[in-house]
């Protein structure tokens, strides 16, 4: 039997991918986090502050076989608050300081985020895997670019060992709550006026799905992850009856601190999004990877605004 060790657990996508991982015979799932999870499931869970002798020691003691690392920067970061130094790429040093030490690691899977290429003007209209970012990256874009740097350099290091880093555009649907559903959800949602971005989005089941796609198949690299097509902001909103508000900059940044004080924070990451736009170049998921999600975009924002899919307005 095969043993799963999951960080990130208490997320949403980390609970759903625990319950799934659980309910197969051939799998025994391990989960940690520092938080409580959101999700039930009955697969061991270990609080920890992720810590390096914490965990180190944890992970020693299970001896996985795979490793699914989803908690790899620091929730924080993606939440827009900061924290200091060594902290933000949460567990790294006690992680794979660990996985140097075990001989039963087969396959280490790390989520990552397409906020790793930035949203800027100055990028290319489609980031592909090799893409290099422009313009000036904001916290979270530094702390992925950090997260997956280390990684890279110790998959250079295991040639035993599979690496895979998934770079999931932005999860929406029903049921998580991360900044960027939140903010576009509201009921009236306020935006940049004069710009209106193209946007990529994967559906959270697909999300999911994904991860236990590369725990199956032997495929090491890095993959953008994102469902098919794309959808301009302003249809984004109209497939979801919201009612845009579109304000000038400085009314918008307003808006976004009035927003903040009612605990619905819009990260600097998200706001260059919901600017810029980003599109990703999925080609590899499908030819290498042998990804193919689900949903398509728009099925992903009708299902996350409860419509059903006969909507076509």
């Amino acid at each position: 039997m095969r043993r799963v060790f999951v960080t990130g657990a208490a997320s949403w996508t980390g609970g759903q991918l625990v319950r799934r991982l659980e309910t197969r015979p051939d799998l025994e799932v391990f989960a940690v986090d520092d938080a409580i999870p959101r999700v039930s499931f009955s697969s061991p869970f270990e609080k920890l502050s992720l810590e390096r002798l914490a965990l180190a020691r944890y992970v020693l003691e299970v001896e996985p076989h795979s490793i699914i690392h989803l908690q790899s920067v620091h929730r924080t970061a993606e939440e827009g608050r900061t924290i200091d130094g060594e902290e933000r790429i949460v567990g790294s040093l006690a992680l794979f300081g660990a996985i140097e030490r075990l001989s039963s690691v087969k396959s280490v899977i790390v989520k990552s985020d397409t906020a790793f290429y930035g949203a800027t003007p100055r990028n290319p209209s489609v980031m592909r895997e090799t893409s290099r970012p422009q313009g000036t990256p904001s916290r979270y874009q530094r702390d992925l670019t950090e997260m997956e740097h280390f990684v890279t350099k110790t998959a250079n290091r295991h040639d035993h060992i599979r690496y895979t880093i998934l770079r999931f555009a932005p999860i929406f649907g029903p049921r998580i709550k991360n900044p960027f559903s939140r903010y576009l959800t509201l009921p009236v949602v306020p935006t940049l006026a004069g710009f209106d971005p193209r946007l990529q989005v994967t559906h959270e089941e697909d999300a999911v799905a994904a991860i236990e796609h590369a725990l199956d198949n032997d495929t090491e690299g890095i993959f953008n992850i994102a469902a098919d097509g794309l959808l301009y902001l302003s249809r984004f909103l109209r497939l979801g009856h919201r009612i845009p508000q579109p304000l000038p900059g400085r009314l918008f940044d307003s808006a976004l601190k009035a927003l903040a004080r009612a605990d619905i924070v819009v990260p600097s990451h998200v706001q260059a999004l919901l600017k810029n736009g980003r599109v990703v170049d999925t080609t590899l998921m499908r030819s290498d990877f042998r990804f193919e999600p689900k949903n398509t975009c728009r099925q992903t924002v009708l299902d996350a605004y409860g419509i059903g899919a006969e909507i076509s307005t």
